[in-house]
Formats: structure tokens, sequence, C-alpha cells
């Protein structure tokens, strides 16, 4: 599939998706409710989130509005970076800066003031260039340094500032690893120029030398030797004729190679910027699909998500859903492939999710696994497939009973992790996901526990367990997070999620992200 037909149905299929999706996701987006919820906030992570969501409304209806909540935004972050301790939330609050300096300066850029904007802009590439400086810069917001300073480089030029315009450029082009390839052509280039002159310069030399020696003897020799000199001198100046000769030709193909090169300079950033374009509208799709933090706490009061995409936007995902006045539905789920595969598959994933128990009102785990399974494979058009793809997803889907304290749980290659008054159950699901597989399809399974209270439960993907890190820079392993899992699950809840990413981060160090991570515990 071509890169156009790719784009178009990641695009617009979704906003198909979107329509059937939950009434909570779509309310949520309301400025009134916004504003109470910012109200309610309990911590100032919550508040930016809320803020820069009623910034995306009033970006275009109300520029000057949208200023205010950017400017709200850099206030919290500069508060918070004074005297942060914690790496990742540093981290994160810089990158929220960053992100707020970025909008601002699009908001000036599109009322015409570029003077500000390319304050704004630079002010935020500058934060991301030292968090890429200390190795804390994440894939998705390489892009955005690289689009930044793109944006940068081209204001610069339309200032004829074109010492400061280079700069950025390069910049740009170093983030996308085709900086190299351009220096190792100037250089073969260059390499050409110093080669031409270095046999020009010792062709002049020669020639001098031996024009030289012809003077001081042109007396002492006979008109014979004086025949000779100048054949001899003739001889040297063809050389020379045809080395200038060749010269100018060289000369010539250097010139057409400097405007190939730019040609595809030009190419290469317009389709960079399409292609970040469109991932990052992407991301605020599948943002949209996904159960907003309000809506959890109001169902599960006691839980956390610990969501942390590879990629701008992410194969995993996570759903709750408030099924009656007692009971509530939550999954975490893994689809095939990360980034733009993977959302595209956890869009799909979310939908079937709201037919199956939002729409049809299925009641049982198992059941909604094997009809999401059933759609997804009539979607694909693969019934009779005998191939060895493996396309859908890997999920635990659960429903709690919070007046009874029991749980149904069905898997589909995810675990589920029991913990109670310190000892750890291990609950695994059928080895088989939902979706097309190599194996025969057999009916999921349901898993019926009883729970105390101050029980916790545990569901995730594997992005956690298969990160490479510590001093050997090997897997983290199941063994090792289920240790974890029952250290800190007398923890607060809050306490928890914050013990999580601490671990993760701790142990990835300077190791590049392998895989998407979701984490969600609940606490009974």
């Amino acid at each position: 599939m071509n890169l156009l037909k790719t784009i178009f149905l990641f695009l617009f299929l979704p906003l198909f998706l979107l329509s059937n999706s939950q009434e909570i996701t779509r309310s949520s987006t309301k400025i009134e409710i916004i504003k109470r919820r910012i109200k309610a906030a309990k911590t100032d992570t919550t508040k930016i989130k809320l803020l820069q969501q009623w910034s995306d409304l009033v970006f275009i209806s109300d520029p000057e509005k949208d200023l205010e909540l950017q400017q709200q935004v850099i206030d919290i972050c500069e508060e918070h970076l004074k005297n942060e301790k914690i790496p990742y939330l540093k981290k994160w609050f810089s990158e929220q800066e960053s992100m707020a300096f970025d909008k601002t300066a699009t908001s000036y850029y599109y009322e015409g003031d570029d003077k500000k904007a390319l304050k704004f802009y630079t002010a935020s590439s500058k934060i991301l260039e030292d968090l890429s400086n200390d190795h804390l810069l994440s894939t998705d917001n390489t892009y955005l340094l690289s689009n930044t300073c793109n944006k940068i480089a081209r204001m610069y030029e339309g200032e004829g500032n074109f010492k400061n315009a280079l700069n950025y450029y390069q910049k740009s082009m170093r983030l996308e690893g085709e900086v190299q390839a351009e220096r190792n052509k100037e250089q073969t280039l260059q390499h050409v120029k110093d080669s031409i002159l270095l046999v020009s310069s010792d062709i002049m030399h020669e020639k001098e030398i031996s024009y030289q020696k012809e003077i001081t003897k042109k007396k002492e020799r006979n008109l014979f030797y004086i025949t000779c000199s100048l054949f001899v001198f003739l001889g040297l100046f063809i050389l020379v004729l045809r080395s200038w000769r060749k010269t100018k030709s060289q000369n010539k193909i250097i010139e057409n190679q400097k405007s190939d090169i730019e040609n595809q300079k030009s190419k290469l950033e317009e389709s960079h910027k399409e292609i970040t374009d469109s991932i990052n509208y992407a991301k605020n799709i599948q943002d949209a699909l996904m159960t907003s933090s309000e809506y959890i706490e109001t169902a599960l009061p006691g839980s956390f998500v610990f969501f942390l995409p590879k990629d701008v936007v992410s194969g995993d995902y996570y759903w709750v859903y408030k099924f009656s006045k007692d009971e509530v539905f939550f999954t975490v789920a893994d689809c095939t492939g990360h980034g733009v595969p993977g959302a595209f598959m956890s869009m799909i994933g979310t939908s079937l999710l709201n037919e199956n128990i939002v729409d049809y009102k299925i009641d049982d785990p198992a059941k909604v696994l094997g009809n999401m399974r059933n759609k997804i494979i009539e979607s694909l058009n693969d019934h009779a497939s005998k191939t060895n793809n493996k396309d859908g997803m890997d999920m635990a889907l659960c429903k709690l009973n919070l007046k009874t304290r029991t749980l149904e749980y069905a898997g589909a290659n995810n675990p589920l992790v029991h913990i109670s008054e310190g000892k750890l159950s291990y609950i695994k699901g059928n080895s088989q996901p939902v979706g097309l597989s190599v194996i025969d399809n057999k009916p999921f399974t349901n898993h019926k526990i009883k729970l105390k209270k101050g029980d916790m439960i545990y569901v995730y993907s594997d992005g956690y367990q298969d990160q490479f890190g510590g001093p050997k820079g090997k897997k983290y392993m199941v063994k090792k997070f289920k240790t974890f899992l029952t250290e800190i699950s007398n923890l607060p809840i809050e306490e928890q999620r914050v013990k999580i990413q601490e671990e993760f981060h701790d142990w990835k160090t300077n190791h590049e992200q392998v895989d998407d991570i979701c984490v969600m515990g609940i606490r009974v």
C-alpha cells in the first residue's frame, strides 16, 4: 500500500470509528466541564493536561484566550522546574513547557507576528535540545524538535538571516539522520575540487621551473636546444589546456550535483512535514478515543494508569466503562506492532469494545473477546489465510463487581496479577490473540476470582517486562516484575504509579525504549 493510501486510511477511517465512541469521550471536550475539572484537579500534571484540552478548543476561535492558557502552562512548569528532583517529572514538565512555547509560537505565527513566533519557537527548541544533550529526548519529541528547527530556519530565511537559517536547517537534517549523507557528499565534492586544484598547481609549478631553466641556459645553448625547449613548452601548454578543460567539465558536474542535492533536500523537508503533521493529528484522534483520566477516577476511584508510548502514537491502549451501578469493565490491550500500524489496530479494538459492551450490553468477558476476534478476522478479510501473520491484539479484559468484590477475567495471551495480603496469584489467559492466528481458534475462558477489601489487581502489556536495561543491558523479565509489584502493593495507589515510573526509567537508563508501555492497577 503506498504512502498516500496509508495516510488516507489512517486519518479518515478513525473519524468514522470515532462517531461510535462513548458519550463520555465526546462530552469531555466541553469547555465548562474542563473548567470544573481544573478547579477539582488534585495535581498540576492533571491541570496542565486540562489546560491543553481547553487550548485545543479555542485555538482558532479565540487566539487571545489560547495564549493566556499557554502562559498558565508555562508558569506551572517553570515553578516545578525550580525545585523538581525526580528525573522523569523534571523531563515531563520540560516537555510540557516546550510544547506550550511551540503552541504559543504557532498562535503568533498565524496572527502574523513573526518576531514573537520566532522567539517562542527558539525557546521551545532550546528545551528539547537540552533534553537531547542529556539523552532524555524521546522518539516522538525528536520529531517535534526537527519540525520546530525547520520552522525557525524558514523564518530566519524569510528575514534574510541566512547564517542562522543554515544553522537550524542543519539541526533539522541531523535529527533526521540525513545530515551525515549530506556531509559525505560535500566532502566528496570538496575532495574533487582539492584534487583538481592540486593537479593544476603542480602543472603550473612544473611549467614555471622549466621556463626559468630555459631562460637561464638560453645564451649557452645553440639553436638546436632552443628548438627542443620550444617543443617541450608546447607539450606543457597542451597538457595545461587539457587539464583546464577537464577542470571546467568537473566544475559543471559539481554544480549539477549541488542543484540535485538542494532539490532532494526540499522534497525531504516537504515529505517530513506532511508525515509529522499526519502523525500528530492521528495522536489527537487516538487520545480522544482513550478513556479520560477523569472518567477512570469516577468509575475506579482507587486506580492508576502508567501509559508510555514508544512513538508518537501507540499500539497499547486502555479502556474503562461503568457497566452498571456496581459493575465496571476495564482492560489493557497490546496490538500487533507499535507506532502507526499499532495505533490503527488500537482504534479498531476500542470501537469493538464499545460495540459489544456499551451498545450490545454483553457482560461476559470471554464472549466479548470471541466476538472481537471474529469481527477482526472478518474485517481483515482473511478467513482462509494460511500465512504466519498474527494481526490483532493481546489483552486482559476484566469485569469487577464493587459490591460483591468478585472479578471475572478473560485473557488473550495477557495475564492478570492478583495480590492479597502480600501473596501473589498469577493468572494466565488463553494462549491465542484476539485476531488472526496460525493456530485453531478456541473459545476464551472466563476466570472468576473472589476478592478481599484492600486487594490489588494489575493488568499490563509486555512492554515493561521486555525493556532492556540495568547494569548488564538485559531484559527486565516477568519474574522481576512480579516481585516488584508485590513489594509496592501495600503503598497508596498514587505512590505505586510513581514507583512504577521510577523503576522503569532507572532500569532503562540510556537504552532505547523497545515497545509501548501500559500498566493499570486497581485497589479493591
